[in-house]
């Protein structure tokens, strides 16, 4: 992969988590709507790293199973801190 491809990767990561975290903090009053928009975050977290490592030509199931783990992690962290 190239330098200039990795960087627009890393700016598409940023990004992704930036609009999740603006859109999670303007939704605030609405536990319903901030677990929603956890859940597309963690998703397209997860996406996004499937895809990243896929052009790398490094994506084996060690990496998959991270990134679902992690994105399940924050999911159920949200969902009990959101709900509790």
């Amino acid at each position: 992969m190239s330098p200039a491809l990795r960087i627009i990767n890393i700016l598409i990561l940023l990004f992704t988590l930036t609009a999740g975290a603006v859109a999670f903090f303007y939704s605030q009053g609405s536990a319903f709507a901030q677990f929603i928009i956890s859940l597309v975050t963690a998703v397209t977290y997860t996406v996004w790293g499937l895809l990243y490592h896929r052009l790398r030509g490094d994506l084996h199931m060690k990496v998959v199973v991270e990134y679902v783990l992690v994105s399940a992690m924050a999911v159920v962290l949200m969902f009990i801190v959101l709900f509790s």
